[in-house]
């Protein structure tokens, strides 16, 4: 059996994102996605107990914390952020990915935005 995973998609957020300096001044609209793969399983999977497992606010809270209140040039360094304040949710030995969508970027020609992901 390969190892369970749980995946949250589209968390959406307004970000002051962008370089140079003047794209940050309207905050732009990112979309998050988190992949937890779980090594042991979760105890969930037997007791139904959301103690047991993963709590998807608490995952969505931690990367609003992190978004709140701070600029970002480039969105590998707001993944890498992201991604560090759920690794402290998420610990080893599961393995924890996080993929960063900028969905308008302001080049006419992205029309599906660019996304960088970083983790396992």
């Amino acid at each position: 059996m390969s190892r369970p995973k749980l995946t949250i998609r589209g968390i959406r957020l307004p970000v002051r994102l962008g370089c140079p300096a003047d794209e940050r001044l309207k905050p732009q609209l990112v979309e998050i996605d988190v992949r937890i793969r779980f090594d042991p399983p979760p105890r969930a999977m037997v007791t139904d107990r959301l103690e047991d497992t993963v709590c998807y606010s608490v995952l969505v809270d931690a990367i609003k914390k992190v978004v709140a209140d701070r600029e970002f040039s480039l969105i590998e360094h707001l993944a890498s952020e992201i991604f560090n304040s759920l690794r402290r949710i998420v610990e080893p030995p599961h393995k924890l990915r996080v993929t960063v969508l900028k969905v308008s970027p302001p080049i006419p020609e992205l029309t599906r935005g660019a996304k960088f992901t970083v983790g396992d």
